[in-house]
């Protein structure tokens, strides 16, 4: 049935989710941002780290689960993130996601409200220095440049934390129903790491994805190239008061174009409606 799925398909897909692992190739430069920022962007159920942090990395993954890779080839992204409090936790929350898979990104989008675009993304490096780019709908977004340093090995990693936000609107869109925060555990092998130095990060953003030219790069804190494995699992879904607090400028501003066109209508043709809603 292909346009609706049986018990035993909906089990599989959801099923696939519980430990799923991904094999990776990870590029990450991390500076220090302002504290003004990082108030800005986080929405009110956070807190701003004592340190703000802005991350701006590449990555190129397969995805695992049952030993079997979900399909041949490698998908990439592209993620900025900032670091915040969420109860006990310090974590990462994603202000921008690029991927290069439209699989990847109704996933990531419908099922845990993460901002992911579909966009090209590529990094690539030729031993010694490494760079990558991200385009989306015709305009350059994201450049990195950095000098790979020697291969050390294996490298111990701590479990991380990551936060999102996932909220529902009425049909009209007019109004958030609800909003929750879903708090994941990332767990990691890294089978090789290389040091990245003397960055260089172009963040210029677009009509329609101005937010990535808005972030402040401050002084440089640190950067790896690195391989292996990551895990994560879902450890809490909590529930918001959306009548409280407004979160709906916040999922907006991260997942949604704010269509360009529309807003600038001086010397645009009309076009004449036949009909009326």
């Amino acid at each position: 049935m292909s346009y609706v799925w049986t018990a035993e398909q909906i089990t599989r897909y959801f099923g696939y989710y519980d430990g799923l692992t991904t094999r990776n190739d990870y590029s990450y430069l991390t500076f220090e941002t302002t504290p003004e920022f990082a108030r800005s962007v986080l929405p009110p159920c956070f807190e701003a780290a004592d340190r703000p942090l802005v991350t701006v990395s590449f990555m190129s993954f397969m995805e695992v689960a049952g030993g079997h890779t979900n399909r041949f080839g490698r998908d990439s992204a592209a993620m900025i993130h900032i670091n915040a409090r969420f109860g006990a936790h310090e974590g990462i929350y994603y202000l921008s996601v690029f991927e290069t898979e439209e699989v990847n990104l109704e996933t990531g989008r419908e099922l845990w409200g993460m901002p992911k675009k579909l966009a090209a993304v590529d990094s690539f490096d030729d031993g010694q220095r490494l760079w990558g780019f991200v385009e989306r709908k015709g305009h350059r977004l994201i450049e990195i440049e950095a000098d790979l340093g020697a291969e050390l090995g294996p490298q111990p990693a701590e479990p991380e934390y990551y936060f999102e936000i996932r909220g529902g609107f009425t049909a009209n869109g007019f109004r958030l129903t609800s909003a929750e925060v879903l708090v994941f555990r990332l767990g990691a092998h890294t089978s090789r790491f290389r040091e990245l130095t003397s960055p260089r990060v172009v963040l210029t953003g677009s009509p329609v994805d101005p937010g990535v030219g808005t972030v402040p790069l401050g002084a440089f804190v640190e950067g790896g190239n690195l391989g292996g494995q990551t895990a994560y699992e879902v450890v809490d879904v909590v529930p918001l008061d959306v009548e409280r607090d407004d979160y709906a400028p916040f999922i907006l501003g991260r997942l949604y174009d704010d269509w360009p066109d529309f807003r600038d209508t001086e010397g645009r043709r009309t076009t004449a409606t036949l009909i009326t809603p």
